[in-house]
């Protein structure tokens, strides 16, 4: 089978006037199906940069980028746009909810704009709200959820229709440590045998979950590990990814 998500020798090099700035240098990765992998580093190192390649919102200057076996690297605007619709699934520490929408529509606007009608998609919205335990919260819009509910439905919309790659950007940056904890475990609980997922994260609690952990730093992957007691050596501390 083919890798979930491959990265072969990818560049990125972002244009500011007549300067350049390489924000990923040569960068190969592997993510294979049921696999969550946490991807830290101090900032500029260039982890929102992959995470944006891995999403198709966002292009290499050289080398090439694959999601289930198909090269995105290439693809059209509008061959991109239904990657996302259809396979892969974003989590943002600013939760992205349409605020005039309730949970429930939120969870199942993806479904409707892919041309799911309305009465399905909604049936499993309902489904996905009670997977990560919001069934009584489908009709609140977001401004009457807690942090922690609000990602919880941004969860829920990450992964509905077929969509088999979860990719999320430090989605705890909003919540408590305790509420991030159970984010992080509901996110761990969406990995499966169809699905892999990559983890954008600072804090050495949260990549715990995930069972690699790759290191970046001025664009390059200084250290992959399914351990973190090296985290402390490759990271400064007082910097946030």
């Amino acid at each position: 089978m083919s890798a979930l998500l491959e990265l072969v020798d990818v560049t990125r090099i972002h244009r500011e006037g007549e300067s350049e700035v390489r924000a990923l240098d040569g960068v190969s990765l592997r993510i294979s199906y049921g696999e969550l992998v946490a991807v830290m580093g101090p900032s500029g190192s260039g982890k929102t940069t992959l995470l944006n390649l891995a999403a198709a919102l966002d292009t290499p200057t050289s080398g090439r980028v694959l999601v289930g076996g198909q090269e995105i690297s290439s693809a059209s605007a509008e061959e991109r746009a239904a990657l996302r619709r259809r396979q892969v699934g974003l989590v943002f520490q600013e939760y992205n909810l349409v605020s005039s929408l309730t949970a429930l529509e939120n969870v199942a606007l993806p479904l409707e704009l892919d041309g799911t009608p309305a009465r399905e998609a909604q049936a499993e919205a309902r489904g996905l709200l009670e997977r990560v335990g919001l069934t009584e919260r489908a009709d609140d819009f977001p401004d009457k959820l807690s942090g922690g509910e609000r990602q919880r439905v941004a969860i829920a919309r990450a992964v509905s229709g077929a969509r088999t790659l979860l990719l999320a950007d430090e989605p705890t940056g909003a919540l408590d440590s305790i509420l991030g904890e159970d984010v992080i475990a509901l996110l761990r609980a969406q990995i499966g045998p169809r699905s892999g997922g990559l983890l954008v994260t600072h804090d050495p609690r949260y990549a715990a979950w995930a069972d690699r952990t790759v290191f970046l730093a001025d664009g390059r992957i200084a250290s992959q590990t399914g351990v973190l007691e090296r985290v402390t050596d490759l990271l400064d501390p007082a910097q946030e990814g």
